[in-house]
């Protein structure tokens, strides 16, 4: 074989398999970006899950405080009427806040999540309706019985609710950590 050609064909090889090296190491860097992208966006759209659920969680959780308070407040012969309307004030101002939380999460999702708080947000609204109705009443004959029964019955199913939620969250939350190709 002459020289001239066999410094050719190595210089041939040589080139052939430095593009090939290169295409390779290019290829295997666009997987690694675009691996390092999807995680990054996954963390981010977590993040904007963990917002909004816990802007939906704090003023529930105020409410229900706030309105379980106003109960105690009109139970008894001589009820604070004062500190039950203060009380039932202060959960009207948090299920304002639930409700506006709420419209986010049906953006956020997921589904589960958003049935879930629409659940704790028409259970506390009921209480607060069971309450406003109590306080009207008050100083009744019958010790507003009904009323008492009725928001023992809604404390419990609306403690409930929030533990639905809050577990519908987390697990919404823990499925964003998991590649879509790995979920079942």
């Amino acid at each position: 074989m002459d020289q001239g050609i066999a410094a050719l064909l190595g210089a041939t090889v040589g080139v052939v398999g430095t593009v090939a090296a290169s295409t390779i190491s290019s290829a295997s860097t666009r997987r690694q970006l675009e691996g390092q992208a999807k995680a990054e966006h996954s963390q981010w759209r977590r993040q904007l899950r963990r917002d909004a659920y816990s802007a939906f969680l704090a003023p529930a959780n105020e409410s229900r405080s706030a309105l379980k308070t106003a109960a105690r407040a009109l139970v008894g012969d001589a009820p604070d009427l004062a500190e039950a309307d203060r009380r039932l004030q202060i959960a009207q101002d948090q299920l304002a806040l639930v409700q506006a939380a709420w419209a986010s999460l049906a953006v956020e999702g997921p589904e589960s999540v958003e049935h879930a708080a629409h659940s704790v947000h028409l259970g506390l609204h009921s209480m607060h309706t069971t309450l406003l109705a109590w306080r009207e009443s008050s100083g009744a004959s019958d010790r507003n019985v009904n009323f008492v029964e009725r928001h023992a019955v809604e404390v419990t199913m609306v403690s409930e609710r929030l533990g639905n939620f809050t577990s519908a969250a987390r697990g919404a939350l823990d499925d964003t950590d998991i590649p879509s190709n790995r979920r079942k």
